[in-house]
């Protein structure tokens, strides 16, 4: 009768972005398809979401669609170097780059006012870095450590310095355009390095209208970890993206960064995703290696409510057996797994009336919490408690249907508006059990606003599924 309740979100990509293979990944289990604007243009996006769409609705399986915006990534310009360890090189904006010269253009004019002498800068995905000496002008001078090809437009990283750029750069905004009218249901915000990056990216997607999306912001920088509990109380989750943060902070950190992350959206009943070579080997095999597997599982353990998947998906060559590998490894972890005892802060009458709802399945052995709501915030408190219960989402409204999929636990159901909820209860139950939820002996905790339409859940009900 368990149902997986960890989600899996993965990226769609060239192997994954066929119909039919879609149709694969949602009947293998998966629960949300990420959209990575580092690659492809809106016209591809596009038909994507359109196929997500219509495969979901006709599969009647709620699928989440995360908008992935670039963040201000700061990159070599569109000259390939050469550099070699030992070599004295200096970094100017691009355009004045020379490789004949051992001058390197970066795409960020102003480095040079962020940057100090000591500071290492990482080119490449940390491939090749080079040590700051001195800052001559407009001009850094630096002494290569780790060498090699640095070509085209290749990531500059500056651990532990701001680059200075703004939190969404034209692109994003463009992208976050798109996104709004194409109707995706979360926004991530890639590089975000304090709780302003939050506040002003709500106020420019006010500003295009885009009210009320659910922003992830992308945990990948040392700022960003020193300011990682003021992040999460203005943000609607968070991804630690063990990518970037890998190579922004010592290895070693990662995993202790990432135990953190989770007790503190946990504490604030935030949506907590871990992502990054969950399954990287399964890019080019049909098996995970044992420590692969063991990742996934420990993100279990530790109170994980999304893992994604990457290349995996995106580019790989088995991208249905990732999703299959995920989700096997997920409901067996599960099957093991503690519930984590740091329950969520209670501050409000609904966290309330939630919080007696799961008590309330805990003491009748329900399976079942089932919660009549439009309004996506409530669902997602109910998956911050991380119960054993299978959170049935009945709404009315197709964008919270299609939100919470997204949620720990959560099992959106999209019912026919209601004004009497004692004609609603039993159409309800008729729903949980098609999808196999319930026994014809079990009782389903229902929690629901009286009268309907009221703006707080007030009500609580224990149904025989029997009647």
């Amino acid at each position: 009768m368990h149902k997986r309740h960890t989600k899996i979100l993965a990226t769609i990509g060239p192997s994954s972005e066929p119909p039919e293979m879609l149709e694969k990944l949602f009947k293998a289990g998966l629960n949300a398809c990420r959209l990575n604007l580092s690659h492809g243009d809106h016209a591809e996006h596009g038909s994507r979401v359109k196929n997500i769409r219509e495969i979901s609705a006709r599969l009647n399986w709620p699928v989440s669609i995360v908008l992935d915006l670039c963040g201000p990534k700061v990159r070599t310009d569109t000259m390939t170097y050469e550099i070699a360890a030992g070599e004295t090189w200096r970094l100017v904006a691009a355009g004045k780059g020379d490789p004949a010269t051992k001058r390197m253009g970066i795409q960020q004019p102003n480095l040079y006012q962020i940057v100090k002498p000591g500071q290492v800068i990482l080119f490449d995905d940390g491939k090749m870095d080079v040590v700051v000496t001195a800052v001559e002008g407009d001009e850094i001078l630096c002494t290569v450590r780790t060498g090699g090809k640095v070509k085209s437009r290749k990531s500059v990283n500056t651990p532990g310095a701001d680059n200075g750029l703004d939190v969404l750069s034209e692109k994003d905004k463009k992208d976050a355009i798109f996104g709004k009218e194409a109707g995706v249901d979360w926004v991530c915000l890639s590089f975000v390095r304090h709780a302003k990056d939050i506040n002003d990216s709500r106020a420019y997607f006010d500003s295009i209208g885009w009210h009320g999306v659910p922003i992830i912001a992308k945990i990948e920088t040392p700022l960003a970890v020193e300011c990682l509990e003021d992040i999460i109380k203005v943000v609607d989750g968070i991804m630690v993206a063990r990518g970037d943060l890998g190579i922004e902070c010592p290895t070693e950190e990662v995993p202790v960064i990432q135990k953190r992350a989770v007790k503190l959206a946990r504490k604030h009943g935030k949506l907590l995703i871990v992502a990054t070579q969950m399954l990287d080997s399964m890019e080019r095999n049909p098996r995970p290696t044992r420590a692969e597997a063991s990742d996934v599982a420990n993100a279990v353990f530790d109170g994980t409510q999304v893992v994604m998947l990457s290349g995996e998906t995106a580019s790989g060559d088995y991208p249905e057996q990732a999703v299959q590998t995920m989700a096997t490894i997920a409901r067996k972890a599960e099957g093991v797994a503690d519930i984590p005892q740091d329950l969520p802060t209670i501050c409000c009458q609904s966290q309330e009336m939630i919080a007696a709802a799961l008590r309330l399945h805990t003491h009748s052995k329900s399976p079942v919490l089932g919660i009549f709501s439009d309004d996506a915030a409530v669902i997602g408190a109910a998956a911050a408690f991380h119960s054993d219960a299978t959170i049935v989402a009945l709404t009315t409204d197709r964008k919270v249907y299609q939100r919470v999929a997204l949620h720990f636990g959560v099992v959106a159901v999209l019912v026919p508006a209601y004004t009497q909820i004692d004609a609603a209860i039993p159409e309800a139950i008729k729903e949980i059990k098609a999808r196999e939820l319930v026994d014809e002996s079990d009782r389903i905790v229902f929690l629901y606003a009286t009268p309907v339409g009221a703006k707080t859940h007030n009500t609580i009900r224990l149904v025989p599924v029997a009647g």
